[in-house]
């Protein structure tokens, strides 16, 4: 009796599942292409090289002048460059080849380099929280998702984006966040974002 209630029961839950339950469909490719579009594959090729050589380029010459635009040491801050300014340059060297208007084409790109900063922090102190200190491999890992993120930003970026503001205001806070990294590279304060772990 018991058997025959469990083969019952079992068959009523496949039956139940069949109408009412979707299968799931398997992950595709569409997925990835979403997230960075093909079009997109050129400038990540351009972030993630351009972002590692800038990694080493103060220790390769001693430059003061690179050390406005290159970490310097092994902060997070200072690492935040190396998303910063090679996307700050390939924003520039894109617009002129463009069609969005000039306020909304610079509005989008600078929320979403801040989601991709963000989103370094976010992703760093969330594992070496968990884990007690940082490691090379996770510490790349975040650094070409944050690639991923700010360009998948540029072409979706979120719902909650607030409207555009005047071009000058757009300027203006390009500008400030520019002029911010070798401010605070010059007079760091003494917090843990700005010191080496």
């Amino acid at each position: 009796m018991t058997h025959l209630f469990a083969k019952y029961f079992s068959n009523l839950i496949s039956r139940y599942s069949a109408a009412h339950i979707p299968a799931a469909e398997p992950i595709s490719g569409s997925f990835f292409r979403t997230l960075l579009p093909g079009k997109s594959i050129p400038s990540f090729l351009f972030l993630a090289v351009t972002g590692t050589l800038t990694h080493f380029l103060y220790e390769w010459t001693g430059s003061p002048f690179l050390a406005l635009f290159c970490p310097i040491n092994e902060s997070v801050w200072e690492h935040l460059k190396l998303l910063y300014f090679p996307f700050l340059t390939l924003t520039l060297w894109t617009y002129p080849r463009q069609s969005l208007p000039a306020r909304t084409y610079f509005h989008t790109r600078l929320y979403a380099v801040l989601y991709g900063m963000l989103s370094i922090l976010v992703l760093y102190y969330t594992y070496t929280g968990i884990i007690g200190r940082n490691y090379l491999l996770p510490d790349i890992l975040i650094f070409l998702a944050s690639i991923t993120l700010t360009l998948h930003l540029c072409h979706h970026p979120p719902k909650h984006l607030p409207h555009a503001p005047s071009l000058t205001t757009t300027y203006t806070l390009w500008l400030l966040l520019t002029l911010l990294f070798p401010l605070l590279t010059c007079y760091p304060p003494n917090l843990p974002l700005f010191l080496s772990p």
